[in-house]
């Protein structure tokens, strides 16, 4: 089957057709007679042979196929843009740029730092960051989406290689009154709490809930929040206790009126890595790995 060229101009009229619902007020904008855009319109329903709008004395409406296209047209658009804006920067002088996948521990506590540290002395290396989960960096990996992860040690985290990064610490986040007088806390003395914490499929979350079934009890999670200071005000607001990396929480708990107190735990310290799929790393993000580790390596 022959697949029909579509014209960008033409999508990007048929876009303001379908959004203003007006071949007059389409035309106006883009500065062309009605007639002109009508025949373009037009020609493209018959090069994809289906309708896409439902002309009226009203005005004009997307058909069903109409409705898709205008979805995929606002995508296709969006990506020529961005090609566009990648080719300038590469005529500018950019040398390349890397996908970094990174969990919310690592952004909210080492990696801002180190990725301007990076910049400045790389700064023809455009980073494109995006903040996701451990397990679904790792897949995402696993896939050839993205170049290179920050994510927390686990278990199962295969057919990636993998470079140790930094290590945070975890530390119970709870309202003054509990815990009171306390600067350290064995795990199992918190069995009797309810629990806050960022997603029940987070790396912590895991680390949580197999330390809780290895000592025989079950982590009672009351909620699972998106961010770590979304968990600090549910905590504010008597929901339980959590769970957080400490550095990260000493953002929260002075303003909000609570308290951190050390978790007694070996697995409290956590490790973080660097992974990538290392058969498609490019120059770029092998520098970029090399500059984080001999960075982590240094402090």
């Amino acid at each position: 089957m022959r697949l029909p060229m579509l014209n960008l101009t033409t999508l990007q009229l048929f876009i303001r057709v379908a959004e203003l619902g007006s071949l007059s007020r389409a035309a106006d904008e883009a500065n062309l007679a009605i007639g002109a855009i009508s025949r373009r319109l037009t020609q493209m329903e018959q090069d994809l042979g289906v309708q896409l709008l439902v002309r009226n004395g009203r005005g004009v409406t997307p058909t069903a196929a109409g409705d898709a296209l205008l979805a995929h047209a606002i995508r296709i658009l969006r990506e020529v843009g961005l090609a566009a804006s990648d080719l300038s920067d590469y005529a500018n002088g950019l040398k390349g740029s890397v996908d970094i996948l990174a969990c919310t521990s690592a952004i909210t506590q080492f990696l801002p730092a180190d990725l301007a540290a990076f910049g400045h002395a790389n700064d023809k290396i455009r980073l494109n960051i995006q903040e996701v989960y451990s397990a679904e960096i790792v897949s995402r990996l696993r896939a050839g989406e993205g170049q290179v992860g920050v994510i927390m040690e686990e278990p199962g985290q295969l057919g990636l290689e993998t470079w140790k990064y930094r290590c945070d610490r975890l530390a119970v986040v709870a309202p003054p009154h509990l815990l009171f007088g306390t600067h350290s806390v064995r795990f199992h003395d918190l069995a009797e709490h309810e629990f806050v914490q960022m997603g029940y499929d987070t790396a912590n979350t895991r680390l949580l809930a197999r330390a809780a079934d290895e000592q025989g009890w079950p982590l009672r999670l009351r909620a699972a929040v998106d961010s770590y200071d979304a968990v600090c005000r549910m905590i504010q607001a008597g929901f339980g206790i959590g769970v957080l990396p400490s550095e990260a929480a000493r953002n929260f708990i002075v303003p909000m009126g609570l308290k951190l107190v050390e978790l007694d735990e070996p697995w409290a310290q956590r490790q973080m890595l660097l992974a990538a799929n290392g058969a498609s790393l490019s120059g770029p993000a092998r520098l970029l790995i090399d500059f984080l580790v001999e960075r982590s390596a240094g402090r």
